[in-house]
């Protein structure tokens, strides 16, 4: 493996008061991230893996407090090579506590006024897969931490301007604030974004949602089990489930895929289904679709996979003739899958990725993105897969699609759906021609390759709107024809990595709910402020979607999702409320990742 370096985020913050960040150079941006004093909490930054650069000159942590403040610096090793993502707490012990880190170097300094600490942080390790930065603030024994996080496979670009356009200086300042709503505790990490569904026909909605513990939970409103479940799977639950009667017995059944290389499938019970479950050669980390591929009235399940397969199987689990589909890379992408031409039958589209071919990508060995569609046989359309642009001398960010998924929308009221996708570089918009739509690609600062967005109709005028957040912070917002929506992008305080949209106030118009990385949902309206009654807040990260229903029928409107710290949260959110355009990951139960027209 050859050699990683990493450079270090420059953060300038107190415990005490707001602190002006001090950005080494005028281009670069500033993100505003809260701090408590009951909930310290950390700040993910995927940073960037490095082979090319001989070195980096020693960031400056930059401080400003009354009274003297220790200050502690660290770098930490994940042991092994898994490059699941993990969650930690801010504890005074942390670096000698922490079971799964090795402590690389740190550094300690105390600050009274103003003060810096330099320190130069090049991984010489050659092995690591992760690497960890912690800076602690221990003040008036309080403990504030900060962790940025490296993985190899997240981020490829070769150069240092790559925090230009990402998130690069950060004004940190303690706020008030408190954790809300009700929630349910689960042992693990929650990867998997939750579907409401009435399983048990009792006629209010269960919350179905997979763990990193391997267990396929579905809870009641007030956090009992439903008889049956949990489920168990032999690996972590990261996949999102869908939901649909796939056995014709006229009650809904639950598909999800796990990292143990199996989709599984259970009816209401918690039963397995006839056929389930179904094995792949590697983790399923992608969310199911379910559509009619045939036109035979039955539905369909279809799933990608890390072995670079995308399956189909049918409701008793037998393989769709045709399929697996062999991309060129991991499908991480979860597929969409809708009539695209309005011929009748459905296609399926999914993302994922390749060498790059222009000779700085394969020299640097930088992947680029494909965008596959196919019909319901395993035949892909004429023209694709597309590629996506090449890493290049000149960009080398490339186009690289990771678990990012497609959306399928009519943008220009041709009757034929266009396809939209998150990449590295920005947001994509195709025909059926593989051409781009209107005024796409849309560049963007930060990365949409893992970005999960929503589409839909968000001010009544009759034409699609697209959103996404991204990875220096902003949140995105385009009209069909790729234009910015008036107001956007603006910055949110933390990566919102996951999108819905409904109207949850009654006004008629679509307010953009997300999940973020500073452990928060919040809701904007379209005006950009947040409504009111937002953030939410919780212990942990969100990176999940955040799914929106009346669970109990009972006229009240409730938001659900799930967090890092293993609590699935619900909040009731309002009495009045209308509609609602993408109220869950891949746009309903089904998955289907289109918008409705």
């Amino acid at each position: 493996m050859k050699r990683l370096e990493y450079a270090l985020l420059i953060m300038a913050f107190s415990a005490a008061l707001i602190i002006p960040a001090t950005a080494q150079t005028e281009e670069f941006k500033s993100l505003e991230f809260g701090f408590s004093a009951e909930y310290p909490r950390e700040m993910d930054i995927d940073l960037l893996p490095q082979d090319v650069t001989s070195g980096v000159e020693d960031p400056v942590v930059e401080f400003t407090s009354f009274g003297v403040m220790t200050i502690l610096v660290g770098a930490s090793e994940k042991k092994g090579l898994s490059l699941e993502r993990f969650s930690s707490r801010a504890e005074s012990d942390y670096e000698a506590s922490c079971e799964n880190f090795e402590v690389m170097r740190s550094a300690v300094g105390d600050v009274n006024g103003v003060g810096s600490l330099e320190k130069e942080y090049l991984l010489e390790d050659e092995s690591t897969a992760v690497l960890m930065r912690d800076v602690f603030l221990n003040g008036d024994d309080l403990i504030y931490h900060i962790s940025c996080r490296a993985e190899q496979s997240s981020y490829r670009r070769a150069d240092l301007l790559y925090f230009n356009s990402f998130i690069d200086s950060f004004k940190v300042f303690p706020i008030e604030e408190a954790v809300s709503g009700d929630w349910i505790q689960t042992a693990k990490p929650i990867w998997s974004s939750p579907a409401l569904a009435d399983l048990d026909g009792d006629g209010e909605f269960e919350i179905v949602v997979g763990s990193n513990e391997g267990k396929l939970y579905v809870f009641n409103r007030d956090g009992s089990t439903v008889p049956g479940f949990p489920t168990t799977a032999e690996e972590p639950i990261r996949s999102s489930p869908a939901v649909a009667d796939l056995d014709g017995d006229g009650k809904l059944d639950v598909v999800v895929g796990s990292d143990d290389d199996m989709l599984y499938a259970w009816n209401s019970l918690g039963g397995h289904l006839p056929g389930f479950p179904r094995l792949t050669s590697n983790d399923v980390g992608s969310s199911p679709a379910i559509g009619d591929l045939d036109g035979d009235g039955s539905p369909e399940i279809v799933v990608g996979s890390d072995d670079r397969g995308i399956y189909a199987f049918n409701g008793d689990g037998s393989p769709v003739c045709g399929f697996p589909l062999i991309t060129s890379n991991s499908v991480l992408s979860s597929p969409a899958v809708a009539d695209l031409d309005r011929d009748g039958t459905s296609e399926i589209v999914a993302g994922s990725a390749k060498m790059g071919t222009e000779i700085m990508a394969i020299l640097l060995g930088l992947s680029t993105g494909q965008v596959y569609a196919a019909d319901g046989r395993g035949y892909p359309l004429p023209r694709f897969p597309i590629d996506l642009p090449s890493p290049s001398l000149s960009d080398l960010s490339g186009s690289y699609i990771g678990y990012s998924s497609p959306i399928l929308a009519d943008l220009d009221g041709d009757g034929r759906l266009e396809i939209v996708i998150g990449a590295e570089d920005g947001l994509y918009a195709l025909n059926l021609e593989g051409e781009d739509h209107g005024r796409f690609p849309r560049k963007t600062a930060g990365s949409l390759a893992d970005s999960l967005m929503a589409a839909g109709d968000v001010d009544g005028d009759g034409k699609i709107e697209l959103v996404a957040g991204a990875t220096d912070g902003r949140l995105y917002l385009w009209t069909s024809d790729g234009s910015d929506y008036p107001g956007f992008p603006i910055q949110t305080g933390g990566y919102v990595k996951n999108v819905a949209m409904g109207d949850i106030d009654g006004d008629g118009q679509q307010e953009i709910l997300g999940g973020s990385r500073d452990n928060r949902v919040h809701a904007w309206n379209l005006d950009g402020t947040e409504v009111s009654g937002f953030p939410k807040v919780a212990l942990g990260d969100f990176d999940t979607t955040p799914a929106i229903g009346d669970l109990e029928g009972d006229g009240v409107l409730e938001m659900v999702a799930g967090s890092d710290d293993g609590r699935i949260y619900i909040w009731e959110i309002s009495e009045s409320f209308g509609d609602h355009r993408w109220p869950m990951i891949g746009q309903n139960l089904r998955h289907s990742g289109a918008v409705p027209g």
